[in-house]
């Protein structure tokens, strides 16, 4: 088993599924988190067996400010304390950067999504940033097609050195049942079509795109409510938004619940709805589709990968109210083919999403990276010898 420093943005429920899985894999894993969360977006401790590391700063950090300087400075210390063997990190441009910066090898960087999706558009600093990056890794993971290409156009990688595995979920956790919380009945929407969304309240997540769509909906259609589970940095504006708008006992505002108690809102909804600008496998898209909620999501990068429009889904182009508004009007008036589309999401989403299974694709990665790190070993010892 190797020692790996697993190098992350915060602490998500997202990287507790992958540290829980190295915990499980005998692996000795080190957590490092390259900032300190300002909303926490994972409630729950580190899993048993995981070594924490303080985080790189205490500030917000971005490609190029002052925090991100000081963290790249302290990120070489953690790797003189922890020495690992695998340095796991990401996203590019922040945890994998600063690995590549080191020099270290073997390397394996994993995104995000939106890091090499549409980060590398913002500014030419940051496109270059991604390129050194993701030149400069011996394993590249991704969780769509969409991501794949993407990485082989910015960085030049060889096809054999990327990964691609939608990171998946809990298929036992996530499946299809009735709700224990009886919560149209407490709210007094039993006759009620239901829209759910589970986004985090962030601007790249189209928060207030998905609000004044739900504002139009709920105009025309008096039997429509809204459930709206997570938190973020908008949280304050989006309560203001639904009071300002007289939309109180319409929409209802969950907050943050655990990993395992989603499925329990899933089957009080009839349709999910996400206004993200930008997915790989949404983890939130599959875990809905799992349960057996049709889905309208963004048309682009991964999502397409998953939903076929008017076939197991609907897609809309994102930042689009107008569209996004009449799409869901099409998809709460078709009860047959949302139906339908729950069926056909449970299957697609069993043979192809399963964490259980492909997170052994990241183990076997670890392994080649152990091997050609060895194989390297052995070559610099015997050109040192034969001088």
């Amino acid at each position: 088993m190797a020692r790996i420093l697993y190098v992350s943005e915060g602490y998500s429920t997202h990287d507790r599924r992958f540290l829980q899985k190295l915990a499980e894999s005998g692996h000795d894993a080190w957590h490092l988190p390259y900032a300190a969360d300002s909303v926490r977006y994972e409630t729950g401790s580190l899993p048993e067996g995981i070594h924490s590391v303080a985080p790189l700063s205490r500030k917000p950090i971005s490609p190029g400010n002052l925090n991100w300087i000081y963290a790249a400075l302290r990120f070489r210390r953690v790797m003189r304390e922890v020495q690992p063997e695998i340095v796991h990190a990401g996203p590019v441009q922040t945890g994998g950067f600063f690995a590549a910066l080191c020099g270290f090898h073997p390397l394996l960087i994993m995104c995000w999504g939106s890091d090499v999706l549409a980060a590398p558009e913002t500014s030419a600093w940051v496109r270059w940033i991604t390129k050194f990056t993701l030149r400069r890794a011996d394993m590249v993971l991704g969780d769509c097609d969409a991501v794949r290409e993407r990485v082989l156009a910015l960085g030049r990688v060889p096809e054999e050195r990327v990964v691609t595995f939608p990171y998946g979920i809990d298929c036992g956790v996530f499946r299809p049942k009735m709700s224990e919380l009886s919560l149209r009945q407490k709210l007094g929407w039993e006759e009620c079509r239901v829209v759910i969304s589970t986004r985090s309240f962030e601007a790249s997540y189209g928060t207030m795109i998905f609000l004044d769509a739900m504002r139009r909906v709920l105009a025309k259609c008096s039997d429509v409510r809204v459930l709206m589970l997570g938190d973020g940095s908008l949280r304050r504006q989006v309560e203001a938004f639904i009071e300002g708008s007289g939309l109180k006992g319409k929409i209802h505002m969950v907050g943050r619940v655990r990993e395992d108690a989603l499925t329990d809102y899933f089957a009080e909804a009839d349709l999910y709805v996400s206004a993200a600008y930008c997915d790989g496998s949404s983890i939130s898209l599959l875990q809905a589709m799992a349960c057996g909620l049709p889905a309208i999501v963004t048309d682009g990068s991964g999502n397409r990968e998953w939903v076929i429009h008017r076939e197991n889904g609907w897609l809309y182009p994102a930042g689009n109210v107008d569209a996004l508004v009449t799409t869901v009007l099409e998809a709460l008036d078709d009860d047959e083919l949302r139906a339908a589309t729950g069926k056909a999401n449970v299957a697609t989403v069993r043979s192809r999403a399963n964490w259980g299974l492909n997170f052994g694709k990241l183990l076997t990665a670890y392994d080649k990276l152990l091997f050609s790190a060895a194989v390297q070993e052995v070559k610099t010892y015997a050109q040192l010898s034969n001088r």
